[in-house]
């Protein structure tokens, strides 16, 4: 049975061009299986005549392995201290550097609430302190159909959970049961299409250099395998400027060989400081 499990990933690496060695294989098993019974297909080898037979399904199988549950403020507590702490430091920084723009990467960013979340704390903070400081946010996924998605900025009142009233009254327009981001929030974010395991670049090209002063990946790397991570991490630390933040996800750390080159800064939340290394 399991062999069919790696004639269905062949399959998509040739049909595809899906490289799925960067992958944890366990994870991306669980997810054939679970489409396996979504279309109820019965077993791997009859999802295997399926999957060539049927002409959309191979794109659908991706998507699967892409999907990454995704709401505005996710884990609330972490997206409060960066708020309270964090984007006040960085504005206080900036202030007093000739670079009067914060630059930040949501690496990563599914269809976008991760980033329109930074988006809108970091608006809310610059009006709050009148400062004449700007930011742009950079957001990539290796899923085109995520950022397409990002790109309309529609969300459903389930994805605005954890958003906050005047936020909701002040950066959305509800429509037909649906809320639309306001133009305000979208013109701060630019998304594109980015692989973070590519060996070609460490940084998104739109971004030309990197030197982020805040870089989000979160509920990344727990897909991906050690080796890739190691790519990954070798990107984050380089697109950092220096002193940058980094916050990654609730189960999510350095690998062993970059524990130096960053720092933790609270005990309730993955959030980091890069160390440059002499």
């Amino acid at each position: 049975m399991e062999d069919f499990y790696t004639k269905i990933l062949d399959y998509l690496k040739q049909e595809r061009n899906f490289d799925y060695a960067a992958y944890h294989i366990e994870m991306l098993n669980r997810r054939i299986e679970n489409r396996i019974v979504r279309i109820g297909a019965g077993s791997p080898e009859n999802y295997y005549s399926i999957l060539k037979t049927k002409l959309f399904e191979p794109d659908l199988l991706i998507e699967n392995f892409m999907i990454n549950v995704s709401y505005f403020f996710r884990n609330a507590l972490c997206f409060e201290l960066v708020n309270k702490n964090i984007i006040p430091e960085l504005i206080r920084k900036k202030q007093y550097s000739k670079d009067q723009t914060i630059r930040i990467w949501s690496a990563g960013c599914a269809t976008g609430d991760e980033a329109y979340s930074l988006a809108i704390l970091f608006t809310d903070q610059l009006k709050k302190e009148k400062s004449t400081l700007s930011f742009r946010i950079f957001a990539t996924d290796f899923d085109s159909s995520a950022i397409g998605k990002a790109k309309q900025a529609v969300f459903s009142s389930e994805s605005l959970r954890n958003v906050k009233l005047h936020q909701l009254q002040n950066y959305f327009t509800e429509k037909e049961g649906k809320y639309v981001l306001n133009s305000e929030i979208k013109e701060k974010v630019q998304f594109s299409i980015f692989d973070l395991v590519a060996k070609n670049s460490h940084a998104p090209s739109e971004s030309v250099y990197g030197d982020f002063d805040f870089i989000a990946c979160r509920n990344v790397l727990i897909y991906f395998n050690q080796e890739s991570q190691q790519i990954i991490f070798d990107k984050l630390y380089k697109s950092l400027a220096h002193n940058g933040i980094l916050m990654l996800g609730e189960a999510e750390v350095p690998l062993n060989s970059f524990r130096a080159k960053f720092e933790i800064l609270t005990k309730y939340c993955k959030i980091y400081k890069k160390v440059s290394l002499s």
